[in-house]
């Protein structure tokens, strides 16, 4: 019954590959085929160990190990809040508009696909049993009351069957709205914009714990930051962000599109 009900709907509700035009035959992926979704760029190895970024200088020389780059060495230790910053793909590509969708255009239903391409990274370059507990980076109330969702939880929730052992928190709070860091131009004005915007319950009990906090995509890495100082505030004892993006230019492309 299933199949023939998928037929008749590609019949007489057909689709089409927001990338290519091609007709989409399954329901895997109801926006992009699998040919332009496989080929959406992923950030592949090696790549940085603390912010997440590409090696430029290592690309084409089959390097496997990750290694920290040369600005993020240059930090000093004691001022990250997180230990790292991971992310799966660019935010470019069908990736890239998928996720604008996702987020600005009441497409939850991309949370599944999505949710997959950033699972397969984390249990390819992520030790998931390391984690207690599993955060989303929260919306506030008003703007999730008009979205109808956090996309950022449905992420969470598409990782968290994989991890047994991590209790999923919503205890990481944004009390107040803040505006798109990637619309401020310095990070004076991005440290401003989110300084102080969260907080946690009272009844958190993270104190002590390895948390995986998770995002849609990290543009500047001012919110994921500051998401991770007040989780270290309140006791965790690590913080590490995973997103199915990073905002970071592809080789050889154009410098990607920051909403």
């Amino acid at each position: 019954m299933g199949g023939l009900l998928l037929t008749l709907k590609n019949l007489f509700l057909p689709i089409f590959c927001k990338a290519c035009g091609e007709r989409l035959l399954t329901e895997e992926n109801g926006f992009f085929c699998p040919d332009c979704w496989d080929l959406s760029p992923r950030i592949a190895r090696p790549f940085c160990t603390l912010c997440g970024r590409p090696h430029k200088g290592a690309v084409g020389f089959g390097t496997q190990s990750n290694f920290p780059c040369a600005l993020c060495r240059a930090l000093p230790q004691k001022k990250r809040p997180a230990r790292r910053i991971a992310g799966a793909a660019y935010y470019d590509g069908p990736i890239g508009e998928a996720i604008r969708l996702f987020k600005f255009q009441g497409r939850p239903a991309l949370a599944g696909p999505l949710g997959e391409t950033l699972t397969e990274f984390a249990l390819r370059e992520l030790t998931l049993a390391a984690y207690d507990a599993l955060a989303p980076v929260p919306l506030f109330r008003t703007r999730e009351r008009e979205r109808g969702y956090n996309q950022s939880a449905l992420l969470a929730r598409e990782v968290q069957p994989h991890m047994p052992g991590a209790e999923y928190s919503e205890a990481l709070k944004r009390h107040r709205p803040t505006r798109a860091q990637s619309q401020l131009k310095t990070p004076e004005e991005r440290r401003k914009n989110v300084s102080g915007a969260f907080s946690m319950a009272d009844d958190h009990g993270l104190e002590g714990k390895t948390v995986l906090l998770v995002d849609d995509v990290v543009t500047t890495g001012g919110t994921v930051m500051e998401c991770a100082r007040v989780l270290r505030r309140a006791g965790a004892a690590v913080v590490d962000v995973l997103a199915v993006a990073l905002a970071v230019k592809v080789p050889g492309a154009p410098a990607p599109r920051r909403t």
